[in-house]
């Protein structure tokens, strides 16, 4: 994520209510399964992404029988924030991409 140059900010919910918080309190909101909203995303594209998956974040944690490891993983803050669109046409991001390990050529290696 490009850095934005006045910097995110953090909110936690309360019911329609944003309330705004440091870094601190937002990532033990997280780990408290409670719903979160960050702005500093780069693009309204990738804001709106960041929403509906909060949304699904929450509606899973709002299941009882939510597995207990699906569950810590839904309530990691370094889980929640992370967002990357990728787009096909993007030349850098598939030069990049094409130096990963997983993609080198493994002929020659058997």
């Amino acid at each position: 994520m490009p850095k934005n140059p006045i910097g995110p900010f953090w909110f936690i919910r309360d019911g329609e209510k944003l309330i705004q918080c440091n870094k601190e309190a937002f990532d033990k909101a997280i780990t408290e399964g409670k719903s979160v909203k960050c702005n500093g995303y780069p693009n309204m594209r990738m804001e709106k992404i960041a929403e509906a998956l909060e949304a699904s974040r929450m509606l899973l944690l709002s299941q009882p029988d939510l597995p207990t490891r699906f569950r810590a993983v839904l309530t990691d803050p370094a889980n929640v924030v992370a967002i990357e669109v990728i787009d096909v046409n993007d030349t850098e991001f598939w030069i990049h991409e094409s130096k990963n390990p997983k993609y080198q050529n493994t002929l020659g290696k058997q």
